[in-house]
C-alpha cells in the first residue's frame, strides 16, 4: 500500500509539472537593443521575474539597423498574429502607421492607474501623444550632438565651435592636420540623416525646418539646396572620413576610436559604447553644434515602450512597463538606465559625465527638433533616403536632389485620402 501511495503522489507530481509550467505568464519583449545593452537589461528582467514569479519575460532584439528593419519584422509579427506583448518604438511617424493600424493599445487607463504621467516632463509626453491619446511610456530623451576627441582638439589649439563658420574653420584645420573632422556611416540611411537634419536647421532656420517636416512648404527651395550642398561640401573637401555610404553607424566610431577622425554626431548610449571599445573616456567630449538661430535648437527624439493590441497579457504587460519605468528600478540599474527622462533620475556625474550633461539637456526647457526619420511615413523616408545617397555618390546635385524629393513627396500626398 505504502509503494502504490508513492507511485501515486509521483505521477500526481509530474503531471503538476508541465501544468505549472503553463500557468506561468509569458511576456515577450521586443527591443532594438545591441548586445552590451542586452547584457546591462537581462538584471532589470531577473529581477523582475523574482518579483513576479508568475511571470516570464523573453527578450527579442534587432539590433544595428535602427529603424531601416525593425519596424519591419514588427509588422510581420503583428500581421502573422504573433505580435510581441511589450515591444521599443521611437516616437513621431514611425510608431504612426502601427497606431492607425490599430495595433497598438491605448495607454490613457494604464497612466490614470500608474500615474505615469506624473513621472516624465511635459514636452516628452506630449512629443509621444497622438490625437490626444497616449500610446506609450517613455524610455528615453535622446538628445543628439557632437562626441569629439578632447585630446585631438588640446593637441592642435582647437576651441568647441560657437557658430557655423567656426566650426568650419575647425574642420579645415583638421584636415590640414591630416585627421578628418567627422565620421558617419551611410549604411541605412539614418546616420547620415543627423547631419542633413544639423545642415537643413542651419540654413532653413527652426520655422521653416518645421514646416518642411510637417510637409507645409516644399522641399524644392534654396535653403534646402544649401544644406544638400552643405553636405556635399564637407565631402569634397575631405572632412568627412571617405568611402562611408555602406559603413554600418557603429563601424564609423572605430576612426575617432583610432584617432583618424576627430568627432562623430551621437546620443548618450556612446558613452557606453566608448567604455566597451576599451577607450579612454576622459579624451571625450560632447557638444551641440551651433545652427547661428534664434532657439538655437538640438535634434532629440523620446523613446518609448508600447504593448500590442494583439497581447494575450495587457495587464501583465502594463504590470511590466511600471516596474521599468519607477524610480526605484532605474536606480537599482543607473547604467541599463542611461539617458532617462524619468523625473528624479540621474546618472551617477562621476562615470558618465557626458551623459549628465546630455540628460540635463534634455530635462531643460530647451527646444529641439525631430530626427527626419521622426517626421515622416516609411514610404517617404525611402526617397529621402535614396535622394541623400544620390548626393552622396554624386548621381544627384544638391538641386535635383532637392526638386526629386518634392517630386516624390507630391506623389505620397496624391495617393493619400482627401
Amino acid at each position: 500500500m505504502k509503494a502504490l501511495m508513492l507511485a501515486v503522489l509521483g505521477a500526481v507530481a509530474v503531471m503538476a509539472t508541465p501544468a505549472l509550467a503553463q500557468d506561468k505568464v509569458q511576456l515577450r519583449l521586443a527591443t532594438v537593443f545591441d548586445g552590451p545593452t542586452v547584457e546591462l537589461w537581462q538584471p532589470v528582467l531577473d529581477d523582475f521575474m523574482k518579483a513576479h514569479p508568475d511571470i516570464e519575460v523573453k527578450m527579442d532584439t534587432v539590433a544595428g539597423s535602427g529603424a531601416a528593419v525593425y519596424p519591419d519584422v514588427l509588422r510581420t509579427a503583428m500581421a502573422s498574429g504573433d505580435p510581441p506583448d511589450v515591444f521599443f518604438m521611437w516616437g513621431g511617424s514611425i510608431s504612426g502607421p502601427f497606431i492607425k493600424a490599430g495595433q497598438v493599445r491605448a495607454l490613457d487607463d494604464d497612466y490614470a492607474k500608474y500615474k505615469w504621467g506624473e513621472r516624465f516632463p511635459q514636452w516628452i509626453d506630449n512629443r509621444l501623444k497622438i490625437d490626444g491619446k497616449m500610446y506609450g511610456v517613455p524610455l528615453h530623451g535622446q538628445g543628439m550632438g557632437m562626441f569629439y576627441r578632447t585630446d585631438i582638439f588640446k593637441a592642435h589649439n582647437l576651441e568647441v565651435p560657437k557658430t557655423y563658420a567656426e566650426f568650419e574653420q575647425v574642420c579645415s584645420k583638421l584636415k590640414d592636420a591630416g585627421i578628418y573632422c567627422a565620421s558617419t556611416g551611410g549604411k541605412f540611411g539614418w546616420h547620415v540623416m543627423r547631419l542633413v537634419d544639423y545642415f537643413t536647421e542651419t540654413t532653413c532656420g527652426p520655422d521653416v525646418h518645421d514646416q518642411l517636416n510637417a510637409l507645409k512648404v516644399s522641399w524644392d527651395q534654396p535653403c534646402v539646396v544649401a544644406a544638400y550642398q552643405r553636405l556635399r561640401d564637407w565631402i569634397d573637401k575631405g572632412w568627412l572620413v571617405p568611402n562611408f555610404l555602406n559603413v554600418a553607424p557603429d563601424d564609423s566610431r572605430i576612426p575617432v576610436y583610432q584617432g583618424q577622425a576627430a568627432m562623430v554626431l551621437e546620443g548618450p548610449w556612446m558613452e557606453p559604447a566608448i567604455v566597451q571599445a576599451e577607450q579612454d573616456p576622459a579624451n571625450f567630449g560632447f557638444f551641440l553644434p551651433p545652427t547661428d538661430h534664434a532657439p538655437d535648437r538640438y535634434s532629440a527624439f523620446p523613446e518609448q515602450w508600447m504593448i500590442s493590441a494583439g497581447s494575450k497579457h495587457p495587464d501583465q504587460a502594463a504590470m511590466f512597463i511600471d516596474y521599468i519605468a519607477s524610480l526605484d528600478t532605474q536606480k537599482a540599474h543607473p547604467e541599463a538606465f542611461q539617458g532617462s527622462p524619468l523625473i528624479g533620475m540621474k546618472p551617477d556625474c562621476t562615470k558618465t559625465p557626458i551623459t549628465c550633461q546630455i540628460v540635463d539637456i534634455v530635462q531643460s526647457d530647451r527646444p529641439a527638433y525631430p530626427p527626419t526619420d521622426q517626421a515622416f511615413v516609411k514610404e517617404l523616408m525611402d526617397s529621402f533616403f535614396a535622394v541623400q545617397d544620390g548626393i552622396i555618390a554624386g548621381k544627384l546635385t544638391p538641386a535635383d536632389g532637392a526638386k526629386q524629393f518634392q517630386e516624390q513627396v507630391d506623389a505620397w500626398k496624391a495617393k493619400q485620402p482627401a
